[in-house]
């Protein structure tokens, strides 16, 4: 069965001032929901970053399917294998809904029609409505803007959908 696994992973700040994981192991399989709980400050965050293979982690191993991340493409592993939901939402100003949600398609080798066709779909499944497709991010609330981030991360197809 496909999984996610972390074996005694650390992550120090790179200021080298503390330590925002320490000794983490754990195992989310294919299918499953998961949440990682706790308060502010305690590491959430980072730890979606080291699985998502946005930051390295300093101590320890994260492997998907077997693979240990350190020996992969990371680029091709964010684009390809896991989609990130980001607190901050991290949509392209310059790109519109549509053109939000339509680019990983796009960077993964979907025709730009197949693409545009499939994030409107993403989009409506969303609640976000055809008149908003053409709105750049500064023209969404808050909740919109939500929504498109979330029909970005499931256009990439991954398998592995982390949600901050």
């Amino acid at each position: 069965m496909p999984e996610l696994r972390l074996e005694n992973v650390g992550y120090r700040y790179k200021s080298g001032e503390r330590d925002a994981l320490q000794g983490v192991s754990c195992t989310f399989r294919d299918g499953e929901v998961s949440a990682v709980m706790g308060p502010s400050g305690s590491g959430k965050t980072t730890l979606l970053s080291v699985m998502a293979g946005l930051d390295r982690p300093t101590r320890g191993n994260v492997y998907l399917d077997g693979e240990d991340l350190s020996e992969l493409d990371l680029d091709r592993y964010r684009r390809e294998r896991v989609a990130m939901i980001f607190q901050a939402f991290q949509l392209f100003p310059l790109l519109t809904a549509l053109e939000n949600v339509a680019l990983p398609m796009e960077m993964n080798g979907a025709k730009k029609a197949e693409a545009q066709a499939r994030a409107k779909e993403l989009l409506l499944s969303v609640g976000i409505g055809e008149e908003m497709h053409r709105r750049y991010p500064a023209h969404l609330s808050g909740g919109e803007q939500q929504r498109v981030a979330i029909a970005r991360a499931l256009a990439s197809g991954a398998r592995v959908l982390l949600a901050d």
